[in-house]
């Protein structure tokens, strides 16, 4: 792969959190005003402001974070447990505002994935999509799923297994449609990442890349993180050109960079770390 520079980073600022917040996950608002955080143990969802430093807490409960379009609407997931101790999961919209909670897919065993397009929300349940427009008309755009480890895409509420590397003993991981809805990033486990068509066609491999993020039709930003078999060593951030000829790291092996969060703008990438630090890496195009 060559070395040329696909995004340039003008600056990287850590978001003094209060002593006792914790960020496992982070998910950067569309406009890239605001940070929202869970921690290692789905306690809750809370809220950075980048222009007021303000840090609240929005949810009690949930994890799984995807903001929509409107900045004021967000897309989590919930557990809960039956009297034989059984997970299920929910998928519930919550508006910042107002804290109206509603629930787009009640308790499931069997949930395969959540996507959102604008301020349209689809969710996969035994590959069968519910999709909910929160704000405006329904976004038609293809969405990606997982179910018993195969990767599946869903168009006009059709839900196909693709599986491009193949289907037997494969276990799909991450997968993310891109924003033209042309292609899908995917990691395949023991194996690294790849970029394919949406219908399944013509993978190309991105090597090591894992929670692997579009930054815009042509680009995935993703971590390259090593253990030593009980915890987290190193992990850079890198950005990859879609057809695999570029690779450029972002955030260095030091950095401790992992699950990064782009705005839909890409000026910003939210990402955390194993000590539960938040950084925000403001990007110039």
């Amino acid at each position: 792969m060559g070395n040329a520079q696909l995004l340039k980073v003008s600056s990287v600022e850590k978001v003094p959190l209060p002593e006792s917040a914790s960020a496992s996950i982070s998910t950067i608002s569309p406009d890239g005003s605001f940070v929202l955080v869970t921690d290692n143990f789905k306690s809750g969802i809370s809220k950075w402001d980048i222009s007021s430093a303000a840090y609240t807490q929005v949810s009690s409960t949930g994890y799984s974070v995807s903001i929509l379009d409107d900045c004021s609407t967000i897309v989590y997931r919930e557990n809960s447990f039956d009297e034989n101790h059984l997970r299920y999961v929910s998928v519930k919209t919550l508006d910042l505002a107002t804290k109206k909670v509603a629930t787009i897919v009640a308790p499931t065993r069997n949930l395969n994935g959540v996507a959102v397009a604008g301020n349209t929300v689809t969710a996969i349940d035994s590959r069968r999509a519910t999709v909910k427009a929160v704000k405006g008309v329904k976004e038609s755009r293809p969405t990606a799923s997982i179910d018993k480890g195969q990767l599946c895409i869903t168009v006009n509420g059709k839900t196909s297994v693709i599986s491009p590397n193949g289907r037997e003993g494969q276990s799909y991981l991450w997968p993310s449609v891109s924003p033209d809805g042309k292609k899908v990033v995917y990691y395949l486990a023991a194996t690294g990442c790849f970029v394919a068509n949406i219908d399944g066609s013509n993978p190309v491999a991105l090597g090591i890349l894992r929670a692997a993020k579009w930054y815009d039709n042509n680009t995935v930003v993703g971590m390259v993180d090593h253990d030593n078999g009980e915890f987290v060593t190193s992990s850079s951030l890198m950005a990859v050109s879609a057809d695999g000829k570029i690779r450029q790291e972002i955030a260095p092996e030091n950095a401790m960079a992992m699950y990064p969060s782009i705005s839909a703008d890409g000026s910003k990438i939210s990402y955390t770390t194993p000590a539960g630090g938040l950084y925000i890496m403001n990007i110039t195009k």
